[in-house]
């Protein structure tokens, strides 16, 4: 994949920010965020989805390689204010620490801890991703009781990821099952094909100025995932939010924008919950 497969929406002028969706999401879920920012900043929505879930199987730390490509080839000798959410917050901090010239201040918005599969809170998303899957096994699995009750769960936690994708989960098969499994298929590769203690390690030398912005009852991860993040980062600037969900940006967007907002002007933040 070239960068130009990674296609990118602007609006605004000013310091340059980059907003990351999360796995298998949309540009659009920005759009409450994007309102806001582009007030102050040239904001930059890039559509992930072919390096998230294309046809190839990329690992997490060849995705952060395109991703650093993509930054270089579109703003170049420039350096980022970086945010993601969810797993888009993870390859922020990928790219903060493997290409650190590309990057400014970062904001975190529900980010994916390295090594994720230990936060889940839910046992059958667990269990689950701990399974050796491929393709087969994991449309079989899904035709299963086990398998729709594993979906209905996801759904509850990801319905505004892709609400096309989640909704009427009791309803799957065929094609429209076999495109679900290539999601956690993918998901599933990424997962288990990366040294998640390498990044764990590397971690604990953040040194970029950083926000997390988090929902402590995120239906996801366990309650002390963020705490423990925002630990590894040592990060001090924090803003925690109240029934956001997973997908905070679509609930409480206009928050978490004036949030960024404050923090990427000033390195601080008056407000720590909304």
């Amino acid at each position: 994949m070239s960068d130009a497969k990674i296609a990118f929406r602007e609006v605004g002028e000013g310091p340059l920010v980059v907003l990351l969706h999360g796995y298998a999401g949309s540009v659009l879920h920005w759009d409450p965020v994007v309102d806001v920012l582009k007030k102050n900043f040239r904001v930059v929505v890039p559509n992930l989805i072919h390096l998230y879930s294309g046809k190839e199987l990329w690992t997490f730390s060849k995705q952060i390689d395109l991703f650093a490509e993509f930054l270089k080839t579109h703003f170049p000798d420039q350096s980022v204010h970086l945010t993601g959410i969810s797993y888009g917050g993870a390859l922020a901090w990928g790219v903060g620490l493997k290409y650190p010239e590309l990057v400014s201040k970062t904001a975190f918005i529900n980010p994916m801890p390295p090594d994720p599969v230990s936060s889940f809170k839910i046992p059958i998303i667990k269990s689950i991703f701990r399974l050796p899957l491929n393709l087969q096994t994991l449309y079989l699995i899904l035709r299963t009781p086990m398998g729709r009750f594993f979906l209905k769960r996801a759904a509850e936690v990801f319905r505004m990821e892709r609400a096309d994708l989640w909704e009427r989960v009791d309803g799957l098969h065929g094609r429209k099952l076999l495109f679900v499994c290539h999601v956690i298929n993918k998901f599933a590769f990424i997962l288990k094909n990366e040294n998640w203690s390498l990044w764990k390690s590397r971690l604990e030398s953040w040194t970029h100025q950083s926000l997390l912005i988090y929902d402590q009852h995120d239906p996801l991860f366990e309650p002390k995932t963020y705490d423990h993040f925002q630990e590894l980062i040592g990060c001090d600037c924090t803003l925690q939010l109240m029934d956001a969900g997973h997908i905070a940006i679509q609930t409480q967007g206009v928050e978490i924008a004036n949030s960024i907002t404050e923090f990427f002007e000033t390195g601080h933040l008056h407000k720590k919950s909304a």
